[in-house]
């Protein structure tokens, strides 16, 4: 029993010193040794999604209502500041950028109402895409594919959908034809059956 104990032991030990000595020599590159460009990819087949800088500017600014609460509170203090300047010059200067700004959120607001009614004539008429799923394609793909094409409303929320019922895990290969009406577990049920 002992001298099984003592091989054991040496067997140990002899894999732990391969194991250091392969650490020296043969180490992987660290993440700062990468570049941007060769971490994207690596990332996204982790099933992460990448934004540029743009991208992430857009879905984190707050929607049209909230923005204009929060404009009709900054702009409070600065009408209090103006009163206290005597400075002309500066109260012009804020005057001008008030409209600017007003003239912003009113533009965006009419954006808004055009996404709206957008949005509203395509749910009135159920739009109908045939898709071709194949090989290779990521879930991420087909969702945004079917929201170029009005079936889905928002393809990262079905996409974390077919990824939180396993969905993902069953998806075929094939054409199928999908429509706006559809629920995502209808969506989902069919492509993945």
């Amino acid at each position: 029993m002992k001298q099984v104990l003592r091989y054991f032991s040496v067997g140990l030990l002899t894999a732990g010193v391969i194991m250091l000595i392969g650490l020296q020599f043969f180490d992987e590159k660290g993440i700062e040794e990468y570049s941007a460009e060769e971490l994207i990819p690596l990332v996204e087949d982790s099933g992460y999604y990448v934004l540029s800088g743009e991208e992430y500017i857009t879905l984190t600014v707050p929607s049209s209502e909230s923005s204009a609460k929060t404009a009709e509170a900054n702009k409070k203090p600065a009408e209090n500041t103006e009163q206290k300047s005597t400075n002309t010059e500066e109260k012009k200067e804020s005057d001008t950028e008030e409209t600017k700004e007003s003239n912003t959120e009113e533009a965006d607001e009419e954006k808004e109402k055009e996404k709206e009614k957008t949005q509203e004539e395509n749910t009135n008429e159920a739009a109908s895409y045939k898709i071709s799923i194949k090989p290779g394609m990521l879930t991420s793909e087909i969702s945004s594919l079917l929201e170029e094409n009005n079936i889905i409303e928002d393809a990262f929320e079905f996409d974390q959908y077919l990824n939180e019922n396993d969905y993902s895990l069953y998806v075929q290969l094939g054409e199928y034809t999908l429509t706006s009406d559809m629920s995502f577990y209808e969506i989902a049920e069919t492509i993945a059956n």
